[in-house]
């Protein structure tokens, strides 16, 4: 018999996640802090709960897909949080981008009421939730991970068990260093190019196959060459993202000058009023900068 699922957080990433499931065979019961995405949820064949502790009662696993530490914790320890309730047995298993001490508290809080916990960060945007095209990274202990493996490989395509408990968050933040970091570096560069008289569309279509592409160039340019900045992952994510992975490297006393200037960009485009917009919308800044747009012939 296929385990009950909860969902925390049915958002960009979360809703189609849990409508994959529900469409896989699986009993899913999700909570979210929006109505409107609880709603639209249950009208994809997904029981709403009114908390946090609504789904944990009735789930053999819980899911969460949530945006920072703060709403993680909530999620699990606050009032009317999954951990007062969850079941003896049960498997928590946070897909967010946080840092690993806020789930080894939450883990701690599950352990002592017989529950276990994995952390499972996961790469790919809001059509691969969908589709199970999901690549998972995941931290704790292998037999946890076996027992729950099923459900999880229904959302990906690679499922990677990365080492102990929290090591899944190690790998995603410095992943998101370097993607963040990519954007902003491409950003720049096409910029400087075009400020330099280079058609923005025939330097793209050079920089594809020369050898400072990034995947996030290949994945994230024609979107703003077309000037279409909808996030798939917004300025907010990223700068959170980022400061983490600066707080993860501060406890270990190590200094991180080129990612902390990376931060610097993402901290001036939310303040100017980017923060929704996907993270290539960093072009903008220094397309307003520079006074020149880099976008294709056909962009409006």
């Amino acid at each position: 018999m296929s385990p009950a699922i909860g969902f925390l957080g049915l958002g960009t990433m979360g809703g189609p996640m849990a409508r994959r499931l529900v469409a896989s065979g699986y009993d899913v019961t999700g909570f979210d802090i929006d109505p409107a995405r609880t709603k639209a949820a249950a009208e994809a064949g997904i029981l709403p709960a009114t908390s946090p502790a609504g789904v944990a009662r009735a789930a053999d696993v819980v899911l969460s897909s949530l945006t920072d530490p703060a709403a993680v914790r909530r999620a699990y320890l606050g009032e009317d949080g999954a951990v007062a309730v969850v079941r003896r047995d049960a498997t928590l298993i946070d897909l967010s981008t946080i840092d690993p001490d806020t789930w080894r508290e939450v883990a701690a809080a599950a352990k002592a009421r017989g529950a276990d916990c994995l952390d499972a960060p996961i790469s790919g945007g809001p059509t691969d939730a969908g589709s199970g095209g999901l690549v998972f990274m995941v931290g704790g202990e292998a037999a946890v991970l076996a027992r729950v493996r099923p459900v999880l490989e229904t959302l990906a395509r690679e499922l990677h068990h990365v080492g102990p408990l929290g090591s899944g968050y190690i790998v995603k933040l410095v992943n998101n260093v370097m993607s963040m970091g990519n954007m902003v570096v491409a950003a720049e560069a096409m910029v400087l190019g075009v400020k330099a008289g280079m058609d923005p569309a025939r330097l793209f279509e050079i920089l594809k196959n020369s050898g400072g592409r990034s995947h996030h160039f290949l994945k994230r340019m024609p979107n703003v060459l077309a000037g279409d900045f909808t996030p798939n992952f917004s300025i907010a994510l990223s700068r959170k993202d980022v400061g983490l992975a600066l707080t993860m490297a501060a406890g270990l006393g190590m200094p991180m000058h080129v990612a902390a200037a990376v931060k610097q960009v993402y901290d001036t485009a939310l303040a100017t009023g980017l923060g929704g917009q996907d993270m290539a919308a960093v072009t903008r800044l220094y397309e307003e900068w520079t006074g020149v747009k880099v976008r294709g012939a056909s962009a409006g």
